[in-house]
């Protein structure tokens, strides 16, 4: 019956074994963050997450972006689509943040720390990014009724790097706030 003993946590000498290598950390992060992806990515492009996520969410999104704008004109929104000083819009399956929030997901799942800190990281960066997308259509909206010029650069290179870049800073600061040991002050 070939059976292997147990790798041991304690060293020959009785110490404990050292932790595992920083090298190691980052490799286990990274192959735990892409299957994270992996399983987000696939279970949001099922039928059932069409039905039930994106279209309430995009609906959702476009009536509150509706009633954001109808601040400083007259907006309405008739399901995915806004309509805002003669700008008309879809709010897409692509523009409902699902797929930034997937991936800011996965990297708190990926990210050694105990089941509190990723329940306030899962609640700190789900609400942010939902209110920086919001932020994001709101001001597309605005940009395709004021300036229609500027939108598809903006919406294409402006606020795809800008989401990406403001997802990475909320999990920088989850990392650093509720993640990461502070050293302990004297008395």
């Amino acid at each position: 019956m070939g059976m292997r003993p147990r790798a041991s946590t304690m060293s020959s000498g009785g110490a404990p074994a050292p932790a595992a290598t920083p090298r190691r950390q980052v490799a286990r992060f990274c192959v735990t963050l892409l299957l994270f992806i992996l399983l987000l990515a696939v279970a949001t492009s099922t039928g059932v997450a069409q039905k039930r996520l994106h279209e309430p969410l995009a609906r959702f999104l476009a009536s509150a972006d509706a009633a954001i704008l109808g601040h400083f004109g007259q907006a309405s929104a008739t399901g995915t689509t806004v309509r805002f000083g003669g700008f008309e819009g879809e709010v897409g399956e692509a523009c409902d943040g699902i797929l930034p929030t997937c991936i800011y997901l996965s990297a708190v799942l990926a990210f050694p720390g105990g089941w509190r800190s990723k329940a306030w990281g899962v609640l700190i960066g789900v609400s942010s990014i939902f209110i920086i997308n919001l932020i994001r259509l709101v001001t597309l909206t605005a940009l395709g009724a004021w300036r229609p010029e500027l939108l598809d650069q903006v919406h294409i290179y402006v606020w795809q790097a800008l989401l990406i870049a403001l997802s990475m800073a909320v999990w920088v600061f989850w990392v650093e706030r509720f993640v990461r040991p502070r050293p302990e002050t004297g008395p």
